[in-house]
């Protein structure tokens, strides 16, 4: 695919060098959507090919983290890492785009001028996503494992062309199946990450959670819900997919959402509830229900028969 900028932005060179990166990189996940997770990530490889991304929206220091882990690992990417279900990534060794001398434009720097090692040759595999988070405050920096319903969420902006994935919560769901859990690495300052990583790549991963795809839905109920491209249940929770939009739904939601799916009247809504949740003393169980269904409605993800 042909990347063009117009003749004019080269009587700019450092601009019209960090717009041809840009281009160049959306044309490139263009030219994959749909077949492979992207991750907006930095991304860097153990010698014996094993794959962690960095997970992060512009500005939260990916290619900083790139360039300090990248002196100790291989480097893959500072700017996106593609992983498919079979968890093989494929390296995306762009030019650093770094900020020089407080310059309004980042100079596209190689990695072989910053140092950077290359890639071992053996084949790259996903081994770990982690959300990264720089906090000088923090008291425990290091990894901490994060619930796969947040990750989601939290990962929904990073990820482009998602919805084009097929069942595209199942489609994270089943790689962090094979990784372990996505983790959130907190740290103080970039120099502390390659010790970290370290650490990271040499543990064992955490187990992860027990998913499950959401039940068919009964069109014959008091409820209908909505039709989604995409449902996941965790551990009494909910996420779906609709339009694009990720949606989390909390224990309520989700008991309410999933009776609706079956269903299932106010009554035997609320009395699931109880049974789930216990009496909900002064509350009256059958409002906090219909006030769920009403949230849910506002939401567009139920609606009266």
């Amino acid at each position: 695919m042909p990347v063009l900028l117009p003749l004019a932005s080269w009587n700019h060179p450092a601009r019209a060098l960090s717009d041809l990166s840009t281009q160049v990189t959306l044309a490139a996940l263009d030219a994959v959507r749909g077949t492979r997770l992207l991750l907006h990530a930095a991304g860097v490889a153990a010698p014996d090919g094993r794959v962690l991304a960095l997970v992060g929206p512009s500005g939260r220091g990916k290619t900083t983290a790139a360039r300090h882990l990248g002196m100790r690992f291989g480097y893959v990417s500072d700017e996106s890492v593609a992983v498919d279900e079979a968890l093989t990534v494929w390296p995306y060794r762009k030019p650093l785009s770094v900020i020089v001398g407080g310059k309004s434009v980042k100079e596209q720097i190689a990695p072989s001028d910053l140092g950077l090692l290359p890639l071992s040759g053996a084949p790259l595999r996903l081994a770990g996503i982690t959300l990264l988070e720089r906090n000088p405050d923090a008291d425990e920096p290091g990894p901490v494992a994060v619930n796969l319903i947040d990750a989601i969420c939290e990962m929904t902006p990073q990820i482009s062309y998602l919805p084009e994935l097929p069942s595209p919560l199942h489609y994270i769901a089943r790689i962090v199946d094979r990784i372990g859990r996505v983790t959130r690495l907190v740290y103080r300052d970039a120099a502390d990450l390659p010790d970290i990583v370290e650490d990271m790549l040499a543990a064992l991963p955490v187990a992860p959670q027990t998913w499950r795809s959401a039940p068919p839905p009964d069109r014959t109920g008091p409820w209908r819900c909505a039709e989604v491209d995409d449902a996941i249940l965790v551990e009494g929770r909910a996420c779906l997919l609709r339009d694009g939009v990720v949606t989390a739904l909390d224990h309520r939601g989700c008991l309410v959402w999933t009776k609706c799916l079956e269903g299932a009247s106010v009554e035997t809504i609320t009395a699931a509830a109880i049974a789930a949740f216990g009496d909900p003393g002064d509350d009256d169980p059958r409002a906090l229900i219909e006030q769920t269904l009403v949230e849910l409605a506002e939401h567009d993800l139920v609606e009266r028969a």
